[in-house]
């Protein structure tokens, strides 16, 4: 056996386990979650969570999916504020400010699995809620209307996610 066969086969033992094990622990992290679909989706597409080793990481993975997707909420928000008639602005400009605060309630999560506070319950409820009373100011100024789609029911899942996961590193 050449060196480069070698090299590959020993390559191929080290790396299949780990990765089995990843897999292994993403599938058992989303069973504990209401999203389950969405929860593997998210993680096994992302090459950080295919390589985890703990629900830690997971956790991670999937706030910073959540972070993304708030993110992409917010900037459509502001850009839909720029050309929005009057009813609607009102309700775009409360999930302005709404978002921002999700946003922040996100950063407090990432700092919060970062020091190992594993009570981070409170600020990703507050985020969820964030979303859920943008949703609801739509609807109230503009019923039927619904500028950011689905996007904010996603956003909610994924922190709900997020939440799941977290309740496992305690």
């Amino acid at each position: 056996m050449n060196t480069i066969s070698k090299v590959c086969l020993l390559m191929l033992v080290t790396l299949l386990p780990s990765q089995i094990l990843a897999q292994n622990l993403i599938i058992k992290a989303c069973d504990t979650t209401l999203y389950k679909e969405l929860c593997r989706k998210t993680l096994e597409n992302d090459p950080e969570s295919r390589a985890a080793t703990s629900y830690e990481v997971l956790a991670k993975v999937a706030l910073k999916h959540a972070t993304s997707t708030a993110t992409q909420i917010h900037d459509q928000v502001k850009k839909l504020l720029k050309s929005s008639s009057k009813p609607i602005k009102a309700a775009l400009t409360d999930c302005n400010e709404l978002y921002q605060d999700a946003l922040e309630q996100l950063d407090d999560s990432s700092t919060a699995i970062i020091t190992k506070n594993y009570d981070i319950s409170t600020y990703l409820s507050a985020a969820m809620d964030d979303a859920d009373t943008c949703d609801q100011s739509i609807e109230e100024m503009a019923p039927g209307k619904t500028p950011i789609g689905n996007q904010g029911t996603t956003f909610s899942q994924l922190c709900s996610i997020v939440l799941s996961i977290a309740k496992q590193l305690t």
